[in-house]
């Protein structure tokens, strides 16, 4: 995904290494249990995005989770895939007893507003927290949604013919 401008925590041109270092830290997260993963297969088990969430470590904060790497496939964004996986970490959120989600966005992509249009409230904003590259520095945006009895994302997430849940 980085290679195709992906907003996954590295810049365009990071090295192999760090992002291969970054996945197997990743797997070794989800198969001890404190990362949850989620992803999304297609009729005939064609995997085409993940999301995980991310516990809140510790009493005062083990009520929330942060949903991190958020991922389509490029070919297949604009679909309303990366929607449904958000609305998978909300349903799996909801499962786990969590009263509330955050997450980040990176400025200068549409992701602000696409965050803000399924009903994220923006809490926050730091100017040039984000350094991809000599004289590209972003705005990191940060969201907020409660998760109540969220009927809602339960409806949008039933009855489809791909599959979302938990990896396999």
């Amino acid at each position: 995904m980085t290679r195709a401008g992906g907003a996954v925590g590295f810049p365009p041109d990071a090295p192999e290494a760090d992002v291969r270092a970054l996945a197997e830290a990743t797997v070794a997260e989800v198969r001890a249990g404190t990362l949850h993963l989620l992803a999304l297969h297609l009729p005939g088990d064609e995997l085409v995005g993940t999301v995980f969430l991310q516990p809140g470590r510790g009493p005062v904060v083990a009520h929330r989770a942060t949903v991190i790497r958020l991922m389509v496939r490029p070919d297949l964004q604009g679909r309303g895939l990366g929607g449904r996986l958000l609305d998978a970490a909300v349903g799996r959120a909801a499962e786990l007893g969590l009263a509330q989600l955050i997450l980040s966005a990176r400025g200068g992509t549409g992701l602000p507003e696409w965050y803000a249009a399924r009903g994220w409230a923006e809490v926050g904003r730091f100017p040039g927290a984000l350094r991809l590259g000599p004289g590209d520095v972003r705005d990191e945006h940060w969201f907020q949604r409660g998760i109540a009895d969220d009927e809602a994302v339960r409806d949008r997430t039933r009855n489809r013919q791909e599959s979302v849940g938990p990896s396999r």
